[in-house]
């Protein structure tokens, strides 16, 4: 069974494992984890058992003479496990989002500004940011959200958001940046931008499709 703490030993052998490109030793696991070698060896022993961990005899380079050693590296099985909690924690996310926004009060923009701020991910970061700028758009006003849906179709999907920010910086400059709300947007635009820069392909589509389903309903 694959219980919360072999999820949790089994994140951590992953970002090791993608950290330093090549199998891991139980010891590093052990110190990541702040447990004993051995408790680290049981348990990956018993993925391995799952098909979720494979084990290799390794040799590295700084010992091309010399006796090889145990090390662990996941599975694509192992993958697939993070990959779907990833979706479904960006279902959840996107689901909430979209919700605030058909359901919009006057204080929305600022909750979801507090919440922005305690993101710890880059799309969770940028899903935030994206709200509360389409929100600071429509508070605006004298933008169709129309013209800048068919506007973003034309580029790709970096682009696209990129684009959007765009405008809503110009908002922000035509308005002057009077409010308290507003000076928090325009500090976090290079931030959006960072945080952008972090996500790969797939990520960009999913937030780039998500501004399009909020285009759709404001």
């Amino acid at each position: 069974m694959l219980t919360n703490r072999r999820v949790e030993f089994l994140k951590t052998l992953t970002e090791l494992y993608d950290s330093k490109g090549e199998p891991v030793h139980y010891t590093d696991v052990a110190q990541a984890m702040k447990i004993s070698k051995w408790t680290a060896y049981d348990i990956l022993k018993e993925l391995e058992k799952g098909d979720f961990v494979k084990t290799e005899y390794y040799l590295g380079e700084e010992k091309s003479q010399g006796r090889s050693t145990l090390r662990f590296l996941p599975t694509e099985k192992a993958y697939e496990i993070f990959k779907k909690a990833d979706k479904d924690e960006w279902n959840s996310l996107r689901d909430t989002l979209i919700k605030k926004v058909k359901n919009s009060k006057p204080n929305s923009l600022e909750e979801i500004l507090n919440e922005m701020f305690q993101a710890t991910k880059p799309i969770e970061f940028c899903a935030y940011a994206i709200t509360a700028f389409l929100l600071k758009l429509r508070m605006a006003g004298g933008l169709s959200m129309e013209s800048i849906e068919n506007l973003l179709a034309s580029v790709n999907p970096t682009s696209s958001l990129v684009l959007f920010v765009g405008a809503v910086l110009g908002a922000l400059l035509y308005t002057k940046i009077k409010s308290d709300i507003d000076k928090k947007l325009a500090e976090n635009i290079q931030k959006f931008y960072i945080n952008l820069n972090k996500l790969n392909s797939q990520d960009v589509n999913l937030l780039n499709n998500f501004l399009r389903e909020l285009l759709a309903i404001v």
